[in-house]
């Protein structure tokens, strides 16, 4: 499996954050792991290098629970985006709502929606499946 370059973890819960980098870790497939903590601030950023012809992130994990912009209008915001289809997205929540789940799948951004906690071994499965 070849080395990514750069996600993107979409998450308001500074705990939880700092814990996933550290699963991510290690993995040993990520070079860089940025981390955002409302949707918001993802979408400045996607802009941003879009608009600077900078890499994209190979992958984001995106919470569904934040202030200002949540992981639901993420999605939809996303859809408006010229790029949209470059993004590859694991909607990552403590949630086990069925309707939770249910509506993350009818975004074809969602790779796959995936309940917390996680493990590094999780995440190297979700990798290599969605290649």
């Amino acid at each position: 499996m070849k080395k990514i370059d750069l996600i993107y973890l979409i998450d308001d819960d500074a705990i939880f954050a700092f814990v996933f980098k550290k699963v991510l870790d290690k993995t040993l497939l990520f070079e860089e792991i940025k981390i955002f903590k409302n949707g918001y601030l993802a979408l400045e950023n996607l802009e941003e290098r879009y608009k600077n012809k900078e890499k994209l992130p190979q992958y984001i994990f995106l919470d569904i629970n934040m202030p200002l912009c949540d992981g639901w209008q993420f999605l939809y915001d996303i859809e408006k985006l010229p790029f949209k289809d470059e993004l590859k997205i694991f909607m990552i929540s403590s949630s086990i709502d069925e309707m939770d789940i249910e509506k993350a799948n009818k975004f074809k951004n969602v790779l796959k929606f995936i309940s917390k906690p996680i493990t590094s071994q999780d995440i190297i499965n979700l990798i290599k499946k969605h290649e």
